[in-house]
This record gives structure tokens, C-alpha cells and sequence, in this order.
């Protein structure tokens, strides 16, 4: 049974409500009538209504769709009547018999002598059998991370995750077919969701829980305006489609709320099954900051307390129907960090997020309270500026701090610990749910900044009490994010995906390890940037004791030579797939002729689609296995050969009972045969209780294949390793690669014996080093051996990009070295407005203003260069309307030695309709002029370049302009914000 939330409270006639220990419908916002329902509770066969009336008065019970208003009872019909007693008590009971969960749902009102008895309540007892109850999953760390690659978060040690779930995509309006669509029947009503989208959700979902991260869905809605989508239905009928482009729930209408409740029921009962079939996740975050809803949560222009009325009810909606799949499900409620100040000035668009937690508080407590969550975004004060400890609009009163960041984020939960804002007397559950730290510039600096960001927050979060978790985001660094890059890992320009992973950031190491035992030496370098000497200077409760929470894998030799021995063999596949199921990156495994095949299917914008990310396949052993001293774990793989992935790569993962993990990884030979992989277990202690198996390849490519396996044994012995194959070998060259010049060569030894054979240097690229040939390592296992060598020859194809060859004990290696960047030229500078001033620039046709600012309130945030940029706001007119900023030169510019003129500009506040955008660079001397125009993209810096090197004109410039303009549909009042900074010009073109 679920616990009680909130006791059916016993009232006497006249009496003030006396708030029971189980909880109150009493707070100082909002005073609960002397009269009226007081309690609803849910059991498996009846709805109990319990309140008070005038004594001896018949009572009429009516129930009313979630939709409805309190007046609707009216020419309805009861659905119970009675006569309070003596005291003024009355309870009614009415029979769930068939009523497929409606009135599970409804609210309920009392009516006696034609007037009501104070106001409508919904369930706040639950007293029903949930079709699954065990406790909720915990994690040991509050490390959690919105997860885009399901493989890397393993790697990661993420114990918590948020996945987006748009219902726009998820649920349809009709049956697509077999295959297409997948029926569900709520309340007697059958819906369809997309068997596409929920296979997806599955391998995002699965792998996660599997390795037992605590996962949480965040409930969105996106226009979509496809024949089969739910968004027409979905969406609030008040939405304004000029607002933006997260919508609210249509919790307006009878049929949005049948599809709303529909779907919240769908992902309850699929992902909180006992058996973990299609995954695990707990936990459901309704609508995203709503707090600031024209943008993420469009419902129209609305006062707060109509704008609460409808959300709470998906709110309580959620909580009621996830209650109903699972004993301990968590709804969450989404907030900015905007905390006593709203992010926008339009009272009916934005709302400060504390009036938010206070309105909600009052408004169910005064219909039915119940434990509805608070899942907070603390994003440093200025999102570019990843130095939060410097935050403003921050104090440390949480009645009247502007924002809540993490800076003060210690102000949340001493907030919501106040009494009258609890639930049964215990602080409403917070999550962290989304924050990050931007990476400012692709400088090594700003990496440094990104990462110092991340590890003071985690610190703080991780020694706070009344945080269950601090959720990451993001993964990978977004192209459309508004200029911000907030990922562990950079995109990659290259791959036509707006966030396709390329290397990773300093953030990604710091991430890795910050709840384990190397924590402390690995932010170590923070202490510098953020400018203090002990942790415990900003973090209370700072104990470092207590850091390590976590047990990484344990990285052990592999090999593709080693042959096993005296094998005990675990599973052959001659009967079928024996339990092994997709995981990471993967669709579809399948067994025949006692193989075993693992599909994985390229699909645009999937989170394993790049050649270079793991993917692989999992089993959960029938019973835990003694290995009996098994000195390997051994498999057969088949890779079929593929020139657009490079090198392939196999990895070999071990589980045991007791929560350790063995795992080691080996690249694999030429050609698509069959290959030997195994790994080192000759320190495994206890029992083996799962194995997966990944591959990659090396390449940004995408992927699409199979792999397979067979003959998964324990080896007594891994005979005939004595030929070590499994190295990387790495080259830095950090003058460059030019003739004699230092070159440093590393070896990592990651096979089963030592390195013994010498490392030659083979010509290719051009390229050769001085000595040619170094002398037996002698690596051991898991060490690394480095070699200086010089440049002896250098003639490579790209002397940035240059390659280096090897040869160690019969295999071949190809090495992209790792040289200084190509340098960036740097404009001569003319305007940077870095003395904080407009330097002569005005407000020209269909501008307001200009001013010199430090920040924006969009990406990218901050100056292209240096502490200022040129901002203007534009008059309220068309969008195809021209906006200009321009400067009059007191003297004229002499630019004779330019070859180009360059600036940079960016415009913010999108334009409704727009198809995108047009920036003109217009220089003049005297009636000569040169202009350019061309497209942009907005919230990011774009560079404008103007070749002027056959333009008499250049020496005696006397107009510079910026003009800008929306292209596409029209929108009649458009305000937007145009940016300009860093004009300045080149010598060369």
C-alpha cells in the first residue's frame, strides 16, 4: 500500500481545522475553511469524501472533471448525498466500481441548500495498491548529467540523469499501424504513442537505469505541426505561438486532460516496472521553468494565479497517475534561478520562481496537498560567465534575493525546511535538474573557468543537505544553444548534427573524477582560478573525507592475442541470444547458428551515431558466477571491416556482486574476421554477476552495422600474449613539427605482458625522427614509457595536422601528432568600445539607442573580445524593416594599408515568422562606397568581412554602418537587440 499523504482530518462543527501530524492544510498563505471537504482519499474500490457542514444538513457530493470549475456542479447530478451528524462531520463514500480511474482523478465539491460548503478538493490520501511498490532507487553520488550518450555516462560514474521526453513526438492523435503505432488503453479510452520514439526512449532510458543511475523525465511539449502529432490536442488552447517554444498542457479542456493523463500513465507504467524491462525512471518534472512561461512554458500572457491554476493541475495530474504505477514516483515542479526577481518585466509573462513555490504551496494545500517537488536550475547569474563565485543580484536573505544561484544555492532548501512550507512536516524534495558552467572562448583559460565552475558546485551541492542531486548540463556543447557552450565535450563543425561530439574539455576529467579518490588532485588547479587556498573557504560543511563516494572500474590489461586455456565456457548462443540484450548505442540482438549479432542502425541526431562512440550489448547473468580463479575473460568478436570508421576498438566489461567493475580495451586488427579479445581478471574477487561488451571505432563518421560475439568463457589460462598488441602511442611536438625540432613520444602499455620489443619510427606525412628506433621499453601493464626524439626530415601534407608512424612487436601505427595551433590573425583594431563608451556610434533608421555594455542577456553573452561590446535596441517595427548603427569618424579613417575590413555582430529577441537574418557592413568615402551583405545566425558572434583592397576609398573612410534585418514572413512590431563589436581590419586578405 502507499503510504498516507496527508490523514483524513476529523473536524468538529464550528471548530478551527486543527492541522494533524500527518499533515496541514494550514499555512500563513493560506487559511483553510471552518467548513466544507477536508479530505479525499483513494482506495482500490471507493473515493471517501470527508468534511463538515451546519449539523444535521444533507450533504451532496458531486464529482467534477479536472477541468472543470467549481460551478460546473451545478445541473449535474451527486454522486453521493448525506446528512452531517451532531458535530457537523460527514463522510461519503462512492464505489470505484467501473469507473476505468475516473473518479480517481475528479475533484469533488459539498453542496448544501443549493449553495456550496467551501471549496473544491481533490485526493489527498492514497490508500491504493500501485501496480508496482519498492523502494526508491538511490544513487551513492549526486553526480548526474542530461545524458546524450548513454555509453559515456557509464564511463562517467553519472548516478543521476534527466531525459527530455517531448509528447509531441511520443503520442499521436490515431493508429499509424502495426509496427508504427503503440495502442493504450486509459480510462476505458484507447491512445497511441510512436513505436519509434519509445524504442528510442528505451535505449536511453535502459542503459542508464541499468547501471542503476536514478532517472528522471522531464515532460515536454514543442510545436509540431505533422498530420499525427499530439500537439494540436496537447497544447494550451491559450498558448500564443509568438511566445515561445516550450507550450503548456492543454489542462483547459476535457480531451487535453485524457491525453495529458494518458501519457503520464504510459511512461509510468512502462518505466517503473519491477522488472526493469524497458528501463527505470522515477522520477517526472512537469513543463520546464515555469516560472518564466512565455518562453518555456507558453500558456499565453497570463496573471500568475490563472497561469497556477492550470499548471497545477498537470501537476497533480502527474503526481496522481505516476502514484498509481509506482508507491514512491517524485513530480517535480521546474524552476529558473530568477528567485524574488522574475527574469523578464512583464508581470503576465514572467513570475518570481519564490511566488511560484508559494502560490503552488498555498494553492494545494487549500485543495489537497500532496508531495509535488521542486527541480531548481541555479545557473550562475550571467549564463556566459562561468565564475559564479563573483555572482550579483545574489544575497544571502532568501525572502528577498534577487536570484538564487549557486553561489546561494544553500537558500533553497532552507526556504522550503520553513514549516509552513513542508509537506507533512518534511521539506519538499529538491533536484538540481539543470545547470551548467559555459566555456567562454576555446581557450585553455576558459576551460579552466568552465571546469573550476563545475567542481566548486559540486563541492557545495555534494555537502548540502536537502539536495538529492546536481544534474549537469550539458553532455555536448549545443551549436543552438545561444552561443553557450555548456558541454563536457566540444561539437564538431564538421558533422552536420548540432551537437555531435568532437574531443573533450578540461570539465569532462573534473566530472570523472570528482566523487572518487582521485577528486582532490584533479581540481586541484581550481583553487588558482577561483582564487582561494581550502575548499573550506567557500563550501560549508567541507569534509574531503568524505569525497570519495564512488569506486571507478578498474581498468585491467586486454588482448587480441592471448588464446584462452583449461576455458570454462559461459555461453555459446547455440540456443538462442541466452539473455544478452541491446544497451548502449544499439537496436536489435539476435542469435543464429550459435552467433551472436548486435545491430546498431544510424539514425540522424542519435546519441551513438558517430563511429568513435561506444556501443555494445549487455547480460545479466541467469546466477551469479564464481570464477573460480579464472585468469581471463575471453570472447570471440567479428567487426566487419569499414574504411569510413578507421580503427575499431573493443572493450570487455566485468560485473561483480559486490559492485566492482573490471574493464579493458584493445584495438582490433585489419579485416572483418574473427578476432580473440580478452581481459586480465587475475585480481577479480567474488562473483561475476554481469558482462557487456562495447566497440567503437575512430572516426567522426556515422555508423551504421553489426557486431558479433560467440564463446564467452573464463580462461584458466590466456596462453600466447607474449606478443604485445595493445598500445597507444601518442606524439607531442610543442614547437611544431618542423626540422629539428623536440618531438616527445609516449607508449601506454594496455595489453597483458610487458612491452619488450623496440619501437621503430616508419617514414610517412613526410615526416622523420631522430633516432629512428628506440631501444626494449620494458612497459608493464597499465604504465606509460616516453621517448624524446627530434625532427629529422618534415614535409607533411598539413604541418598542423601532421602524422608520425610506428612499428612495435609486428603491428603498425599511425599517429596524429599533437602541434601548436595555427595561429589566428588579429585584426588591426578600430572600434572595440573597450573604454566603455559608444566611441561615436549612433542610433540610425529603425534603431532606439546605442550603448557600450559589459554583457547580454542572450548568447553569446559576453564581447566578442575584450570587457565591452556596441548594443542597440531597436525601434518597434517590422522585422523586414532595416536596423542601423552607425559612426560619422570626427577624422577620416585612413585604412590605406587594409586589405579586408572586418566586424563582428550579433542580434538577439528572434523574430516571429523570420527565415533568418541579414547583416550589411557599409563603408563610404565621401559618394564612393563598399558594402557587403550577407545571412547570420543569431545569439552568436558572426564575422563580417568587406575585401577592400582595390577601393581607392579606403584611405579617408568618413561612414562606417551596421544594418541588419529579419528575411521571411513579416512581423509587424518586432523589438529586437543588434550587436556590433571588434571593427577592425587586415593587412592580408
Amino acid at each position: 500500500m502507499i503510504r498516507s499523504i496527508g490523514s483524513l482530518r476529523t473536524l468538529l462543527a464550528g471548530a478551527v481545522l486543527t492541522a494533524l501530524a500527518a499533515g496541514s492544510l494550514v499555512t500563513t498563505a493560506a487559511a483553510a475553511p471552518s467548513s466544507g471537504i477536508t479530505g479525499v482519499r483513494a482506495t482500490d474500490q471507493a473515493i471517501q469524501v470527508q468534511g463538515t457542514a451546519e449539523p444535521g444538513t444533507e450533504v451532496s457530493v458531486y464529482a467534477l472533471g479536472p477541468e472543470q470549475d467549481e460551478s460546473a456542479w451545478s445541473g449535474s447530478t451527486p454522486v453521493a448525498t448525506v446528512r452531517s451528524d451532531a458535530t457537523g462531520a460527514f463522510d461519503a463514500t462512492v464505489s470505484r466500481e467501473g469507473d476505468n480511474g475516473r473518479l480517481y482523478y475528479d475533484k469533488y465539491v459539498a453542496v448544501a441548500d443549493g449553495a456550496l460548503v467551501g471549496t473544491e478538493h481533490q485526493v489527498d490520501d492514497l490508500q491504493i495498491t500501485p501496480a508496482n511498490a519498492y523502494p526508491h532507487p538511490a544513487s551513492p553520488t549526486k553526480k548526474g548529467l542530461q545524458v546524450q550518450m548513454t555509453a559515456d555516462a557509464e564511463d562517467l560514474g553519472v548516478g543521476h540523469a534527466a531525459i527530455n521526453v517531448p509528447f509531441n513526438t511520443l503520442m499521436q492523435v490515431s493508429d499509424a499501424g502495426a509496427g508504427k503505432s503503440i495502442p493504450f488503453v486509459s480510462q476505458g479510452r484507447t491512445f497511441y504513442f510512436d513505436a519509434t520514439e519509445v524504442g528510442g526512449l528505451d535505449r536511453q532510458i535502459k542503459p542508464l537505469s541499468d547501471n542503476r543511475s536514478v532517472v528522471n523525465l522531464i515532460l515536454l511539449l514543442y510545436r509540431d505541426d505533422r498530420p499525427n502529432s499530439s500537439w494540436s490536442v496537447l497544447k494550451h488552447p491559450d498558448a500564443d505561438l509568438r511566445g515561445g517554444p516550450v507550450f503548456a498542457f492543454n489542462t483547459k479542456t476535457a480531451e487535453g486532460i485524457a491525453y495529458y493523463t494518458a501519457a503520464v500513465e504510459f511512461l509510468a507504467q512502462r518505466y517503473t516496472r519491477a522488472d526493469q524491462r524497458f528501463g527505470r525512471a522515477t522520477g517526472f518534472i512537469v513543463g520546464n521553468e515555469v516560472d518564466a512561461p512565455w518562453i518555456w512554458q507558453n500558456m499565453g500572457e497570463k496573471p500568475i494565479d490563472e497561469f497556477l491554476r492550470y499548471y497545477e493541475r498537470a501537476l497533480r495530474l502527474t503526481f496522481l497517475a505516476t502514484r498509481a504505477a509506482y508507491s514512491e514516483a517524485r513530480t517535480y515542479v521546474s524552476l529558473t534561478h530568477s528567485w524574488a526577481k522574475p527574469v523578464g518585466d512583464n508581470p503576465n509573462q514572467y513570475y518570481p520562481a519564490k511566488d511560484v513555490v508559494d502560490k503552488l504551496n498555498a494553492l494545494t494545500k487549500t485543495h489537497g496537498d500532496y508531495p509535488w517537488n521542486v527541480a531548481y536550475h541555479p545557473y550562475p547569474d550571467n549564463l556566459p560567465d562561468p565564475r559564479f563565485w563573483r555572482d550579483g543580484n545574489t544575497t544571502d536573505d532568501p525572502d528577498t534575493t534577487p536570484k538564487i544561484t549557486l553561489r546561494n544555492i544553500e537558500l533553497l532548501p532552507q526556504y522550503l525546511a520553513r514549516p509552513e512550507q513542508t509537506y507533512e512536516g518534511e521539506q519538499r524534495r529538491v533536484i538540481l535538474s539543470e545547470q551548467g558552467c559555459n566555456t567562454p572562448a576555446a581557450t585553455p583559460e576558459a576551460e579552466r573557468d568552465q571546469a573550476a565552475c563545475y567542481a566548486l558546485a559540486y563541492y557545495k551541492v555534494a555537502f548540502l543537505p536537502g539536495i538529492d542531486s546536481f544534474i549537469l548540463h550539458r553532455h555536448v556543447d549545443h551549436r543552438q544553444e545561444g552561443g553557450l557552450r555548456l558541454g563536457l565535450w566540444w561539437w564538431d563543425d564538421t558533422v552536420d548534427a548540432p551537437a555531435a561530439p568532437k574531443t573533450r574539455k578540461l570539465v569532462y576529467d573534473v566530472f570523472r573524477d570528482i566523487d572518487t579518490r582521485k577528486s582532490l588532485e584533479t581540481t586541484q588547479f581550481a583553487l588558482d582560478v577561483i582564487g582561494i587556498d581550502d575548499w573550506s573557504e567557500l563550501v560549508p560543511n567541507w569534509d574531503p573525507s568524505k569525497l570519495a563516494v564512488r569506486e571507478p572500474p578498474t581498468t585491467v590489461g586486454a588482448s587480441r592475442t592471448a588464446m584462452p586455456r583449461q576455458a570454462r565456457t559461459l555461453m555459446d548462443f547455440a540456443d538462442g541470444v541466452q539473455g544478452w540484450r541491446v544497451s548502449d548505442g544499439t537496436d536489435r540482438v539476435t542469435a543464429t547458428g550459435g552467433v551472436l549479432r548486435t545491430d546498431f542502425t544510424w539514425e540522424p541526431g542519435y546519441a551513438a551515431q558517430l563511429a568513435q562512440l561506444w556501443r555494445g550489448t549487455d547480460v545479466v547473468l541467469p546466477a551469479p558466477v564464481d570464477t573460480g580463479g579464472a585468469q581471463g575473460l575471453s570472447l570471440k568478436v567479428r567487426v566487419p571491416a569499414n574504411a569510413a570508421a578507421g580503427t575499431r576498438f573493443v572493450k570487455l566489461k566485468a560485473y561483480g556482486t559486490d559492485g566492482r567493475v573490471f574493464e579493458g580495451a584493445t584495438r582490433l586488427g585489419d579485416g572483418g574476421d574473427w578476432q580473440q579479445a580478452s581481459i586480465d581478471l587475475s585480481g577479480w574477487t567474488g562473483k561475476l554477476s554481469r558482462i557487456k561488451v562495447w566497440v567503437r571505432g575512430s572516426t567522426q563518421a556515422t555508423w551504421s552495422g553489426h557486431f558479433d560475439l560467440d564463446d564467452i568463457q573464463l580462461a584458466g589460462v590466456l596462453a600466447g600474449a607474449e606478443r604485445t598488441g595493445n598500445v597507444a602511442i601518442s606524439a607531442d611536438a610543442p614547437e611544431g613539427i618542423g626540422a629539428g625540432k623536440p618531438v616527445r613520444v609516449s607508449v601506454r602499455n594496455d595489453d597483458l605482458r610487458p612491452v619488450s620489443d623496440p619501437l621503430e619510427v616508419k617514414a610517412c606525412d613526410g615526416v622523420t625522427l631522430d633516432p629512428a628506433k628506440f631501444p626494449s621499453t620494458g612497459t608493464a601493464p597499465g604504465t606509460t614509457a616516453t621517448f624524446d626524439a627530434t625532427v629529422a626530415r618534415s614535409a607533411p601534407a598539413d604541418p598542423y595536422h601532421p602524422s608520425l608512424c610506428f612499428r612495435l612487436a609486428g603491428f603498425d601505427y599511425r599517429v596524429a601528432v599533437t602541434v601548436p595551433p595555427k595561429p589566428v590573425p588579429v585584426a588591426k583594431p578600430v572600434f572595440d568600445f573597450d573604454d566603455g563608451t559608444v566611441q561615436g556610434w549612433q542610433a540610425g533608421p529603425g534603431m532606439a539607442s546605442v550603448s557600450a555594455v559589459s554583457g547580454i542577456a542572450n548568447g553569446p553573452g559576453i564581447p566578442q573580445a575584450g570587457r565591452y561590446l556596441l548594443d542597440g535596441a531597436s525601434t518597434v517595427s517590422s522585422s523586414l524593416q532595416p536596423k542601423t548603427m552607425f559612426v560619422d569618424p570626427s577624422q577620416p579613417l585612413d585604412l590605406s594599408a587594409a586589405k579586408r575590413v572586418v566586424v563582428w555582430v550579433n542580434s538577439y529577441g528572434g523574430a516571429p515568422n523570420a527565415t533568418g537574418y541579414e547583416v550589411t557592413l557599409t563603408l563610404r568615402s565621401g559618394t564612393s562606397e563598399q558594402k557587403i551583405t550577407q545571412a547570420y545566425k543569431p545569439d552568436q558572434w558572426n564575422e563580417v568581412s568587406l575585401d577592400v583592397t582595390n577601393w581607392a576609398g579606403r584611405s579617408a573612410i568618413d561612414h562606417v554602418e551596421v544594418t541588419m534585418h529579419a528575411v521571411g514572413g513579416d512581423f509587424p512590431s518586432w523589438g529586437a537587440h543588434f550587436q556590433v563589436d571588434s571593427l577592425g581590419w587586415f593587412d592580408t586578405v
